[in-house]
Order: C-alpha cells, then structure tokens, then sequence
C-alpha cells in the first residue's frame, strides 16, 4: 500500500559565487521510509539539508512538505512545520540540564510561569517513551555524544517532527551505541516518521534504509531502492571511480622505540603503560567512558598527569602542556575538528602556520610570504581542493579541512602523530586519500598514534592496539590479533582472546 508522501522536491537549484552547489535534484520521502543520502564532501548534501531545513532558500525549482507548496524562510518555521534536522556538530545547550534542553523551544513566552516540578515529570515520561535512562537533571555537560545526541531525536519525537534528519549521526559512536541509534531509527520508521540518513559507513545503510540517493558534484547520480544497490556499487558512484583497496598494505614495524609510557596516570586513565616505535601506526580503542579519548589528550599535555611518565627518544617528555609537547616533536590532530582544529574564519595559509609559531626559534611576527609558500606546499602535496592559500577554511568540505590540519603538523616535522578520529565526517574518498598519507608518514620514519571508534579503521590500519576498559589498558593486541571478537570483548572488560 503506498504511503503518504511527506517530502517532495523537484529541480532543486542552488548557486553561491564561482560554485553551483545543487543543480536539478529531486527526491521523495515517504511516511515511515528511511532514506539514505551519499555523496563525498562538497557534493551538496549539506546544501540540501539546510534548504529543507529553512536555513537558506533554493535558487529554483519546488518543494512541497506534507502536502504543501512551501519555502521556509528560516530554521524555526520549517521546526514548526515538522522537520527536524540533528546536525553532526550538536546544539544542544551544555550549560542547561537535559529537561531544560528538552523544552528550550517552549521558553519564548514571557507569560509563562516555568513548573519546574511538571517539567522534569515530562521529561522523564519523554525519555522513557524513547527507551533512555538519564537523569533529567544532569547537566547537558556532563552527557556522552551518544546521550547529547537522543536526546536531540527524542526532542524532535516530543515536537511531532514528521520529518526527521540525521547528519553524519554515528560518526563519534562506538560500535555498541552505533547499534542503539540504528535501534532507534528502526523504531522511529515503524511509528510512521521520514528519516532520512547522511552518513559516510556503508555498513550502517544496508539495515535500516528504504532507499538510498547519491549525490556527486551538486548532481544526483543515483537514486533507486536500497534493495537494488550494493555497497561497491555506492562507493563508486560516490567517489566517481572504482576503489578496490581500501586501506594500504600494512609494511614491517621493526624501527627502535621512539616513545615508552609507565605507569601513566590521572583523573581519567590509570596506570598506562605502552611502547610506540619509529614508523608504527599503534590503534587506541574504548567504549565511552573508558579513557581512550582521554589518554590522547593526555600525551599531547592537555590535561595533567598526577602520576607516571613518558619518555620521548630516550628522554623524559615534559607534559605540562600542548607547547611543551610541540617543542619536542609531538603533534595531535582533534576529534573535534572545526571546535579544535581550525580556525574556521581564518585562511588555509593562516591555519597552516599555527603550529609552527610555537616551535622554539620561530619568527616573532607574522610571515604573509613564508605562509603562503608553507600552505601552497602542502596544498600541493595533500591534494587540497581550495581555490588558493587565501580560501576560508570554514568554506572547505570535511575531508579538505581534516588536510590542512595534518598539513600544519607535517609543517613542524613531527616525530609522534596522536590522531584522535583521524577520519571523522568525512567521505570514503577522503579516507583513502588520508590513508595513504599515513602510511607515507610512517614510510619516512613518523610514528602514529590512531585513537578511533571505527572498527574497520582500526583493524585496516594498526600494526598494534591497545584497548581500553574503565580508565585502564585492558590489552594490546599484535596485528594477527586483531580482529572484531577480540576487539570488542577486551573492551567490555573481558580478555581480548576470541
């Protein structure tokens, strides 16, 4: 029996200077259908979200929304007419509680005295509806990525959102909460609401999409039942050609140790203790809450060791903070690319420099001259798609932004690369590319240390891993031992034996 059509665009066109951003693109979504929306970085799938959402208006052609001719002049009209977009970077209030983020779109009335009592009683009835158990008092602050982000579906269910979007949902997941929003999402379809999916994993399409609509350069290049398509298929569509390998061969590791962990302890993690060597890629993996993240930011200084130390080539590394770390060799790429990373309103050249202004001996004032050559070589040899070392790197796709960090840190010649979600956002494309940077890295002697929750990523690229479990290194496991099983069981608490 066909299904009401809740979403329907037609011809859609959008053009901003020098670049057009969508060119002809329809689609359709159902009731209770999950679609599923590809394209690499800068294909226009950011655009299209931001036009249903009301954020910014369509050169041409029509979109009807639940039955209506409609053009949504701004985010809260197209809220109020049912669609509901939870972005990658989320927006929740942090400083709020999470019944206040809940109902923070019902605070506009100034006549309204505030039951805090009926409030929390709302929220907790909400949360249970959507299968969650969090303490409706807790400060947004203190909640995980997983929470923050149910939080923001069971707010768009509490709305009657009839059209829900999930923009690169899973990307800061582990595989165990990755498995609870698909849950979600399955059961949101079956109560009748439109989802539709933008994600970048192939493997987290297949179970809960209806269809599946590729974008490639502001065009749709497929659109067809999900039934129809196979994984392969989609990624060749996405990138525009055929990728038969996926993560480079991994080489012998058999340089000297270049970096040794002991006992290595604080807030967060406790009685570390790990060897890197020279030209090795060595995988961190946890679930949330178990230190994996923490243990990065801890060896690039970012929070204070109280017990334990590290030595650097034979001598001790200082981590009193992220200078003293840069002053020795040691670099780190965020999770939190555009919060960490960048500065998103500066250039590529700008950005580019940032790090090397730390280093011991830089230039006391600002090089315009060393900038632009510094950022035109990396430009060069990353393949960064931008139109000059002068672009924005706020107007740059995922994957272009993710290479002009690693291009300031390759500027200062680092010995040890901490990656914290090396690959977060972006398109299959750009992880090959950023793959095989790697692997160049280390070829020429640098070190790597990958902090992922990407399991695929984490087995396709580590010589060694450790796992994480509570604050503690659970087990490292060699190369022939990684695998899912073994993975996933140290990181429950368990042995790490299949």
């Amino acid at each position: 029996m066909e299904t009401k059509v809740i979403l329907e665009m037609e011809n859609i066109t959008k053009q901003f200077p020098g670049v057009k951003a969508l060119s002809g693109v329809s689609l359709t979504v159902h009731e209770g259908e999950v679609l599923a929306l590809l394209g690499e970085n800068g294909a226009g799938k950011s655009t299209l979200i931001k036009i249903i959402a009301g954020v910014q208006p369509q050169d041409s052609g029509t979109m009807i929304f639940d039955g209506q001719e409609r053009h949504f002049t701004d985010p809260m009209q197209a809220k109020r007419a049912g669609v509901s977009v939870v972005y990658q970077e989320l927006t929740n209030v942090p400083l709020l509680t999470v019944a206040e983020n809940m109902f923070i779109n019902q605070y506009g009335d100034k006549n309204r005295v505030l039951n805090w009592k009926k409030m929390y009683a709302e929220a907790r009835e909400i949360l249970q509806n959507a299968g969650l158990d969090i303490d409706v008092k807790k400060l947004i602050s203190d909640c995980n990525i997983a929470e923050k982000q149910q939080l923001e579906i069971a707010r768009a269910v509490y709305e009657n959102a009839k059209l829900l979007i999930l923009d690169e949902p899973t990307s800061a997941l582990n595989t165990r909460e990755i498995a609870q929003l698909l849950d979600t999402i399955k059961r949101l379809k079956a109560q009748g609401m439109a989802v539709i999916l933008i994600t970048h994993k192939m493997d987290e399409i297949f179970p809960v999409a209806d269809s599946v609509m590729v974008l490639r350069d502001g065009v749709t290049v497929a659109s067809k039942p999900i039934g129809e398509a196979t994984e392969d298929e989609l990624i060749s569509l996405m990138v525009g050609r055929e990728i038969k390998n996926m993560y480079p061969p991994k080489g012998e590791v058999g340089g000297e140790v270049i970096l040794r962990a002991e006992g290595l302890t604080n807030a967060s993690i406790r009685d570390v203790r790990f060897e890197l060597r020279r030209g090795e890629i060595l995988g961190v993996y946890g679930l949330m809450g178990s230190g994996h993240l923490e243990l990065g930011k801890t060896l690039f200084g970012c929070f204070p060791k109280t017990a334990g130390h590290v030595e650097l080539e034979g001598r001790e590394l200082r981590l009193t903070s992220p200078k003293a770390c840069i002053e020795r060799g040691v670099a780190f790429l965020p999770g939190e690319r555009k919060d960490e990373g960048i500065v998103q309103i500066q250039t590529v050249a700008v950005n580019m420099m940032i790090p090397s202004y730390e280093k011991p001996g830089s230039p006391k004032r600002i090089d315009a001259r060393r900038e632009r050559q510094v950022a035109n070589k990396w430009i060069e040899k990353l393949a960064i798609k931008t139109n000059s070392h002068q672009t924005i790197v706020e107007t740059l796709s995922g994957g272009n932004q993710q290479k002009v960090i690693l291009g300031k840190w390759l500027e200062i010649q680092p010995k040890v690369i901490i990656l914290n979600e090396p690959t977060r956002g972006i398109d299959v494309g750009a992880k090959v590319e950023i793959y095989k940077i790697l692997k160049d890295m280390c070829r020429d002697g640098v070190s790597v240390i990958m902090i992922t929750s990407e399991m695929p990523e984490l087995i396709g690229m580590a010589d060694r891993a450790l796992v994480m479990h509570e604050g503690a290194l659970q087990c490292v496991l060699q190369r022939d031992e990684l695998t899912e099983n073994r993975i996933m069981s140290a990181a429950i608490g368990g042995t790490g034996n299949e």
